[in-house]
């Protein structure tokens, strides 16, 4: 026979699951936007931009980043 207390133990147990995954998606997500940063920073230095451009190419996609999210 299963017992009453399975139910309250298998819901604490998936919520845990999820926060855990979660969690660790938001870590991953931020790790790669913070890359994909980085990335683009050194193409762009690498095309010849200067400082000022580089800053105003990074604030018009980080402007798109937030609409998406």
């Amino acid at each position: 026979m299963i017992s009453p207390l399975l139910i309250p133990i298998v819901g604490a147990l998936a919520l845990f699951t999820w926060l855990i995954i979660s969690t660790i998606v938001h870590g991953v997500k931020a790790i790669v936007k913070h890359r994909n940063e980085v990335e683009l920073k050194q193409m762009l230095v690498d095309r010849g931009m200067n400082a000022e451009e580089i800053a105003r190419v990074v604030e018009a996609t980080s402007v798109l980043d937030e609409e998406d999210e």
